[in-house]
């Protein structure tokens, strides 16, 4: 949908078409045009640009094309794009005219965010090495691309969940609802992770505190979070972890987006699926993940202890502590089950 406007800085005179009206959720001729109406939707971390631009333009200076997010009075965010068609400054006598129109283009940067969103993650895990910056490097690009503000890697441990790693935009609400969330181990039956871990599929809520803490609930009011998305990364018939993001805007579960968002999922849980050593606490010290990683190659024990440095006695004890801790009674087993939970390649 497109509108158009007409605006005479000098005396605040402002007209807009009807469907300027109805991209404001208005109908025609509702309320009386002005700067002032428009400054007042226009979403805060949009507010001090356009500030300064609609100042430029009164002054006398060029006014570009500029895109913004308006919050409309029934709290739906959109995203529009104003362009200058006409200036007239005046030259016969009257005052300096500005014309031009306005279009939504919420649906062009939502396909935007998703094509971006999945370019991060991509290049995030193309480039992971380690875990901890890895998973950091993951967090933020999604978070940038679908403009977000915090995100967690929730891994499971026994009954709960557990924030593995945290990354959030630098402010102080932020840093309080991050240490809220590294104290906070969620069961499996949320409205929103559990839901997510359960079922294999994305949620989205713009409920982001039912079901929260209250510390943590409390963290989220005051860092201003509007909107919750869980994307559970699923490899196979299995969710390994739970990717949560949060968002200082409401956010419309489209079926377009949970897909978008499923698909995601399903990229980082076949690659967490190669690095499930890496999501828990070791269950194998270093010394017995190299034991086994040796035997995974075929080498006997007495190659083993050559290869290690070590004698035949102490690699069979570390063959012995492993099969204890895995819960298995010899060493094809062991091998087995450590190169399925990837503690081995």
């Amino acid at each position: 949908m497109a509108g158009s406007w007409d605006w005479t800085p000098s005396t605040g005179e402002l007209l807009w078409s009807a469907n300027h009206f109805r991209l404001f959720g208005l109908e025609p001729g509702a309320v009386t045009p002005s700067i002032e109406f428009l400054l007042a939707h226009v979403h805060p971390k949009d507010r001090g640009r356009i500030d300064a631009a609609v100042a430029h333009a009164a002054g006398g200076g060029d006014f570009e094309s500029v895109d913004f997010r308006v919050v409309r009075d029934d709290d739906v965010v959109c995203h529009l794009r104003a362009t200058v068609a006409i200036v007239d400054d005046g030259w016969g006598g009257g005052p300096r005219r500005i014309v031009g129109s306005i279009q939504d283009v919420t649906s062009q940067d939502s396909v935007a965010r998703k094509l971006g969103a999945h370019a991060a993650v991509s290049k995030a895990l193309d480039e992971w090495q380690e875990f901890e910056p890895g998973a950091q490097a993951l967090l933020a690009g999604f978070a940038t691309a679908m403009n977000l503000s915090f995100g967690v890697l929730w891994v499971p441990e026994r009954v709960v969940l557990t924030a593995k790693v945290v990354w959030h935009l630098e402010d102080a609400s932020l840093a309080t609802l991050a240490d809220a969330t590294r104290d906070h181990q969620p069961g499996y039956g949320g409205p929103t992770l559990g839901r997510a871990w359960k079922s294999r599929q994305p949620v989205a809520s713009n409920d982001p505190t039912v079901g929260k803490p209250p510390r943590r609930a409390t963290a989220i009011r005051d860092a201003g979070i509007e909107a919750t998305i869980a994307i559970p990364a699923v490899a196979g018939h299995e969710t390994l972890a739970v990717l949560e993001f949060l968002s200082v805007e409401a956010i419309e579960p489209t079926d377009r987006l949970l897909r978008a968002l499923n698909g995601i999922g399903h990229e980082v849980g076949y690659f967490l699926a190669r690095h499930r050593g890496e999501l828990v606490a070791p269950v194998l010290t270093p010394r017995e993940v190299q034991v086994l990683q040796l035997a995974a190659r075929a080498l006997s024990a007495t190659a083993i202890a050559a290869e290690m440095q070590v004698s035949p006695a102490t690699v069979k004890r570390h063959f012995e502590d492993a099969y204890a801790r895995l819960g298995v009674s010899d060493r094809a087993a062991a091998v087995a089950v450590a190169m399925r939970q990837g503690l081995i390649s």
